[in-house]
């Protein structure tokens, strides 16, 4: 049935949808790391690799890396949502919109991950992140 849906719908949104879906891919990471302070970075610096979870010593270990059902649910419901709202949502007029749908839908993304992260982060005690005073553990 969902597929039926996508193939009706226009190339411009298949395209933003597309878009939006790469670059919310490649964002996550690094938005992880900006939120939780835990390391994680661009792909092309390492992605996880520098991660406090994968740190024996660390006091502090990433909530999305540390529950993977969090992770994945946290950061899989801010990904498909913003490829929903590139989809589907009106443009409200807008001429160019694939750009415009591209920017729904990441605006959607980055809300979404940033709610759901507040949530892990105080479901699992997590003392760091953005505008905290304490120390990244390394």
């Amino acid at each position: 049935m969902m597929l039926k849906q996508l193939a009706g719908l226009p190339q411009k949104n298949l395209i933003a949808g597309a878009i939006t879906f790469v670059i919310a891919l490649v964002a996550i990471t690094p938005l992880c790391g900006f939120l939780f302070q835990c390391g994680c970075d661009w792909p092309w610096l390492g992605l996880d690799a520098h991660c406090n979870y994968y740190k024996p010593q660390a006091e502090h270990k990433c909530p999305w890396c540390a529950s993977m059902f969090v992770g994945i649910l946290s950061t899989g419901l801010a990904v498909v949502s913003g490829v929903v709202v590139a989809l589907f949502m009106p443009t409200l007029g807008f001429k160019s919109t694939i750009v415009v749908r591209t920017l729904q839908g990441l605006v959607v993304f980055v809300v979404l991950a940033l709610l759901t992260a507040n949530i892990a982060a105080k479901w699992q005690l997590y003392p760091l992140g953005t505008g905290s005073t304490e120390e990244r553990s390394r």
